[in-house]
């Protein structure tokens, strides 16, 4: 039998509690996430600024509805639903549509900023995160000869974040609140799932370069260790 490889995103089980990992496996999250936005710049583009902030509401609004009614796992599209509502905000503040993206030009910036803090603290965030959805051994992710390939890893997402915070700054500027639709929809989920492939391949190509051992290797030297001291 083909052993499982321990980087492999853990499968959930039938009625199992929700976990941290699902989030990945959410085949939907790009609608729960980048509907609202596409919905908000055509009709602001059809029907003016008010018009876009209720359609933008309401899609936001029924598309976590759409998930507690089908029992599905609603964190994505609350996540959307709390996102759509304080973009919508600034957006009524501001009286303009480029408006409603600035909210999402702070987040990504200070998301960008935690990543590269972590690696500069040599706790790259990247380990910490994997280490508590795979339940790794305590420890794994800090081991020298591991860290380095998670330190790639946050920066990674730092180039993402970042990315994302100065393309969107841009065209906020700039006026192109018709182009903000498109683009935070490719710099969304799209982005962010070829940003974990990368990690994932990343991660297991350093390893096997460097023969630093995988977390199941590692839970076994912890586990000689003491026998030999």
């Amino acid at each position: 039998m083909t052993k499982r490889s321990p980087y492999a995103l853990p499968e959930r089980e039938p009625g199992a509690p929700y976990q941290p990992a699902d989030m990945l496996r959410d085949k939907r999250a790009i609608v729960d996430t980048g509907l609202a936005p596409i919905v908000f710049i055509v009709v602001n583009t059809l029907a003016g600024l008010n018009a876009a902030a209720v359609a933008a509401g309401v899609v936001a609004v029924g598309l976590m509805l759409e998930r507690l009614i089908r029992r599905a796992s609603p964190v994505n599209a609350i996540g959307g639903l709390l996102g759509t509502g304080f973009a919508v905000y600034i957006a009524l503040r501001t009286g303009t549509a480029e408006g409603f993206f600035w909210p999402k030009v702070f987040q990504n910036g200070a998301y960008g900023l935690v990543f590269l803090g972590s690696v500069i603290i040599r706790r790259p965030l990247v380990g910490v995160i994997v280490q508590a959805v795979y339940q790794w051994p305590s420890g794994y992710t800090r081991d020298p000869r591991v860290r380095p390939a998670f330190t790639v890893a946050s920066l990674a997402w730092v180039v993402l974040f970042g990315v994302r915070a100065v393309v969107y700054t841009v065209l906020i500027l700039a006026g192109k609140a018709e182009w903000l639709g498109a683009v935070v929809l490719v710099l969304g989920w799209p982005a962010f799932a070829a940003t974990i492939f990368f990690n994932y391949r990343y991660v297991g190509w350093w390893l096997r370069r460097t023969c630093a051992p995988d977390p199941d290797e590692y839970r076994a030297e912890q586990a000689a260790t003491p026998a030999q001291g």
